[in-house]
């Protein structure tokens, strides 16, 4: 017998790939899509269209493309952690060789073309912390009240995408302010910066989750946190233990009390992390990169019951240069694998890049959207 399911909203559906729950088709997601591809799209897709706040959909970041290619979810990066610059009096620094220091620490420089890259980290020590960058705080309350009318108005009222926030992770949002090396030399001989950077950001994403969960009780909360390379952990397992689970899982407790749900994004090999990831309750990973050798089917046949998987479909090479068709043959096969488990939300392992062909990326959400969950067949229109 065939059981009927009713049609969800966008944020129902994502909820359902968290909460281990049969939906009524596969959920799907994308970190962002890049103005490049935002232009390209709106060109040869949406041409004549004129865009206006009506039709737009778009916070800090801009949505109104991921609607239009009809994807269930997003995250919203502009309510994380700000720095008190006006009451500390900081002003950027410019070094000598054109470099920017930013008040988080980070050091960057602009190239050719425009964007800004990351060089290092100019939190050396704890004297340099306190002494000369401003103490991290959570936005304005006018950030939060804007997003709460966007969100109520866009996500809630409209059904247009689920959009949600994603916030500086415990490990990500330190050491790149610290730099590699003064992060490195933590690790192995503690002075205490790390730990107290560390416990700082825990106690204002502490602040910036409960005011989010007042715009939305059942809101999921996410956290860029990369934490691996290709090839291995930035930080072991047992460091990881030592630094961030506690207080991951203090967050997450105090999240899921309230009625929400979690959602960690880091790029790399990040396999051994995972029981860790378990044990501090996160309820989704996000990327499971496959250039790093992640294989999402073997690690849901050993902790799918645990945990829920988001993304996957790699962005260096298939998305990028593969055909349509070979597209949809590896998404057939991880849905096929997967979304039985009914914990998948899908999608590329980070974001829709702007070299990425329009087709292979419609061929990655059409796939999705011709499974039928009720028998497990592709029915493509």
């Amino acid at each position: 017998m065939i059981i009927m399911i009713r049609k969800l909203t966008h944020k129902e559906r994502f909820l359902c790939a968290i909460n281990h729950e049969e939906a009524d088709k596969v959920p799907t997601y994308a970190f962002k899509s890049e103005r490049g591809f935002d232009a390209k799209y709106k060109e040869t897709r949406m041409p004549g269209v004129k865009f206006t706040r009506k039709n737009s959909v778009k916070f800090f970041q801009d949505q109104t493309v991921l609607v239009a290619l009809g994807i269930d979810a997003t995250t919203e990066p502009s309510l994380t952690n700000f720095f008190d610059v006006v009451g500390f009096g900081w002003k950027p620094m410019r070094r000598d060789d054109g470099s920017i220091v930013q008040p988080d620490g980070r050091v960057y420089k602009r190239a050719s073309d425009g964007r800004d890259f990351y060089i290092g980290g100019a939190w050396t020590s704890l004297e340099v912390r306190e002494e000369q960058f401003p103490p991290r705080c959570p936005p304005e309350e006018m950030f939060f009240n804007r997003f709460e009318k966007f969100y109520n108005q866009k996500v809630i009222k409209e059904d247009r995408i689920y959009v949600f926030p994603i916030i500086n992770g415990l490990h990500e949002g330190n050491w790149l302010n610290l730099g590699y090396v003064p992060f490195a030399k933590e690790l192995k001989k503690p002075t205490g910066l790390l730990e107290k950077t560390i416990d700082e950001l825990y106690k204002v994403n502490i602040e910036i989750c409960k005011r989010l969960l007042d715009i939305d009780p059942e809101m999921v909360i996410g956290f860029t946190d990369d934490i691996a390379q290709k090839g291995r952990l930035m930080v072991s397992p047992q460091q990881f233990r030592k630094l961030y689970l506690p207080r991951y899982k203090s967050l997450f407790n105090m999240i899921h009390k309230r009625g929400g749900k979690t959602m960690i994004h880091t790029d790399g090999k990040i396999d051994k992390l995972i029981p860790c990831y378990i044990e501090m309750g996160l309820d989704m990973l996000q990327c499971l990169e496959p250039a790093a050798g992640v294989d999402i089917i073997a690690l849901n046949e050993k902790y799918g019951d645990k945990i829920s998987w988001n993304g996957n479909i790699d962005v260096s090479v298939l998305l990028w240069k593969g055909a349509p068709g070979e597209v949809r043959s590896q998404c057939e096969k991880i849905i096929k694998a997967v979304a039985p488990s009914k914990n998948l939300a899908f999608g590329p392992c980070t974001d829709i890049m702007a070299w990425h062909p329009i087709e292979n990326i419609e061929s990655m959400y059409d796939t999705a959207r011709a499974y039928d969950i009720q028998t497990g067949n592709f029915v493509y229109s």
